[in-house]
């Protein structure tokens, strides 16, 4: 049973399981939509080559602003668990307080002290 792609939508079509197939389909073999689903698998992902037939991609990179909110997330993260250590009541001597806190700090500044954001250089909390 042949498969259809679609340029257009960027989908497959099987006309054992959909009455109406878009008037821009290609038909394609049930191998090629294996080998497709495989590399889709590993990541990569599927568009219409110059031709409409099916191809695949490498996914883009992140933009800077997607990699800036992921570093905040985890920076985020990684201060709120060791919010306790700058509590007034946590039992840690005043140098390991003062480590945790230059630590924090370090962490706070990573959005203006990282300068590959594909290589994020993060600080090493005190041991």
């Amino acid at each position: 049973m042949p498969l259809y792609f679609s340029p257009a939508h960027a989908a497959f079509y099987d006309d054992g399981f959909h009455s109406i197939i878009p008037a821009d389909a290609l038909e394609i073999s049930q191998a090629r939509h294996a080998e497709l689903m495989e590399e889709q698998g590993a990541g990569r992902i599927i568009a219409a080559g110059p031709d409409g037939l099916p191809i695949t991609l490498d996914p883009p990179a992140p933009s800077t602003d997607h990699l800036l909110a992921w570093m905040r997330r985890r920076r985020n993260r990684l201060l709120a668990e060791c919010d306790h250590t700058q509590m007034p009541d946590v039992t840690l001597s005043e140098a390991r307080r003062e480590a945790w806190r230059e630590y924090r700090q370090a962490l706070r500044d990573l959005p203006e002290t990282t300068t590959d954001l594909t290589a994020i250089e993060w600080p090493v909390p005190p041991a």
